[in-house]
């Protein structure tokens, strides 16, 4: 149960642009009867069924998960749904009988990581056979859809790739806001240039592969601030090694509202994304927006988003890493390049478009 995230905020925005965008041949009502979502909260009450919002607590989601599946089967026939598009995986469609049904799928990690351990086949058997028993699956890149085809062997037929947008913001005033509360915030900013990283940290997101590749770099820890922007603190074992690796004074962490995140893409050096797996990368398409040189591994769906518009590293090698940053960072006609490439780069994503490509497949299957 999000209360933000990517997956309800990829539903809230194909919802409040559905009707316009159909030429108000469609509309869409987003089924949540029991929710602690905040996206939720924006739409007016047209687009919501049975729609109740409470304080989230241990356990909740164990609670609140038959009361959803049971109400939103209710709802959904009350409503005489054309169409049902699920909003993640479970066990029991709660579509009414003959009526078509989409699914999206945003990665393969857990089938991924099932390769190598016993953990998640719970989960998988249940996404396995919400996948199957839809009539059309959506994946948000080609990268997911080709792992989608390996992993279930679904028909290539009855997959669609529709692309993630993403809108930080586009409202000039929060742009130039943004940009003077991080000039006038001395307590949060660093007085050095910094290289940024944004969001989790854990696991496959391999921040600690890019401490190591950080500290090997006497020009960039000489040079630079290492900046990282996310929801979590920095953890106990974290912060181990950033004082095993001599760089206590150079780690900085930072938090905070959009505002603030756009003002530290603007000022940063480089935003470096080292993760390992993603389905899609969001913040690789933040950093363009906001004239932010990007480096990424060169994995999964990353090459697919960015494109041209940024350099590349093998998220496994730390040489490798620390090289790209080096020379991305200090040779300034480069840094250029890849931020004029990087504003072109954006103008292929928006959720506008993936709204119109998400109406065909609706279309599609209502045809039928």
């Amino acid at each position: 149960m999000q209360t933000y995230g990517g997956v309800s905020r990829y539903y809230f925005e194909l919802c409040s642009r559905l009707q316009e965008l159909s030429n108000h041949e469609m509309s869409g009502r987003i089924v949540a009867p029991i929710h602690v979502n905040e996206y939720i909260q924006k739409l007016p009450k047209s687009q919501l069924a049975g729609s109740f919002r409470f304080k989230r607590f241990p356990g909740a989601w164990r609670l609140a998960h038959p009361f959803n599946q049971f109400l939103s089967r209710k709802l959904l026939s009350q409503a005489n749904a054309n169409l049902v598009h699920e909003t993640f995986y479970s066990q029991h469609s709660v579509a009414p009988k003959k009526c078509p049904t989409v699914v999206t799928v945003y990665d393969m990690l857990f089938e991924e990581q099932a390769k190598h351990s016993h953990a998640y086949q719970s989960l998988l058997q249940v996404k396995k056979k919400a996948i199957e028993r839809a009539d059309r699956v959506i994946c948000i890149s080609e990268s997911t859809k080709r792992e989608l085809i390996k992993f279930l062997a679904i028909p290539e037929s009855k997959i669609s790739t529709i692309h993630l947008g993403f809108e930080l913001s586009t409202d000039a005033s929060v742009i130039a806001n943004a940009n003077n509360k991080f000039v006038n915030d001395s307590k949060k900013s660093t007085t050095k240039p910094y290289l940024l990283h944004v969001g989790y940290r854990a696991g496959y997101k391999n921040f600690t592969t890019l401490l190591k590749a950080y500290a090997a770099s006497d020009y960039l820890k000489n040079t630079f601030n290492l900046v990282t922007f996310g929801p979590n603190p920095l953890t106990r074992d974290e912060r181990q090694l950033i004082d095993e690796l001599k760089l206590a004074e150079l780690v900085k962490y930072e938090s905070g509202s959009d505002d603030k995140l756009i003002s530290y893409y603007q000022s940063a050096a480089a935003f470096i994304h080292p993760s390992i797996y993603e389905g899609f990368g969001i913040p690789l398409l933040e950093a363009m927006q906001f004239g932010c040189p990007v480096l990424c591994s060169d994995t999964t769906s990353m090459p697919e988003v960015a494109g041209d518009a940024a350099n590349y590293f093998d998220p496994q090698s730390i040489d490798s890493m620390r090289f790209a940053i080096e020379k991305t960072v200090a040779d300034s006609a480069e840094k250029a390049l890849q931020i004029q490439r990087g504003h072109e780069r954006v103008k292929q994503f928006s959720w506008n478009k993936c709204t119109l490509e998400t109406i065909k497949v609706y279309q599609q299957l209502l045809c039928q």
